[in-house]
């Protein structure tokens, strides 16, 4: 019961962190901000997280895992490659524009210095799962024989990236 409890804490603080930096950025985030949007004490805050950079990992490693769900799904099915890599582009954007977690782990890699780890990277995650849709789609004969895989894969992320900052530049 009581483990019950300190994760469902745990999960409702990364909520909380997650609006909190998908608003106003890491620098700007407060933990005093995090603790009173999950509604929770400042204490229940720094039992699960000892400072705000691990709240940001966790946050991080969460929007990872939500987004490298929904691309393996898409990985699996059986449709030309290219058809797979252009799901893959649509779903990153709508998760992007529909869910806080996702958004602010984008966002946070790109405020803060994240290892290329891409269990906390966010674009990292996205570019490996592109990478690997369109290097199948070449082999399959879905994408040209000529594109660059690479070059490819880095223009469907650089597209998915801009769609994670555009909200933030026209929000001012």
């Amino acid at each position: 019961m009581r483990q019950e409890r300190s994760e469902r804490t745990r999960r409702n603080l990364v909520g909380a962190a997650s609006a909190v930096f998908d608003q106003s950025g890491y620098e700007r985030a407060t933990l005093s901000a995090i603790s009173e949007r999950a509604r929770v004490t400042k204490g229940a805050l720094s039992f699960h997280f000892a400072a705000k950079a691990d709240l940001a990992r966790a946050v991080q490693a969460d929007a990872c895992a939500v987004s490298g769900a929904a691309l393996a799904e898409i990985a699996r099915r059986e449709t030309p490659a290219f058809e797979i890599a252009t799901a893959m582009t649509h779903t990153v954007v709508r998760l992007v524009a529909s869910d806080a977690l996702v958004r602010a782990g984008a966002r946070l890699t790109q405020e803060i210095r994240t290892p290329d780890d891409p269990a906390l990277h966010v674009h990292l995650n996205w570019l490996g799962a592109l990478h690997g849709a369109l290097r199948r789609a070449k082999a399959d004969g879905s994408l040209l024989r000529e594109v660059d895989v690479p070059t490819a894969a880095s223009l469907l992320l650089s597209l998915i990236t801009g769609t994670t900052t555009l909200p933030h530049i026209t929000d001012r």
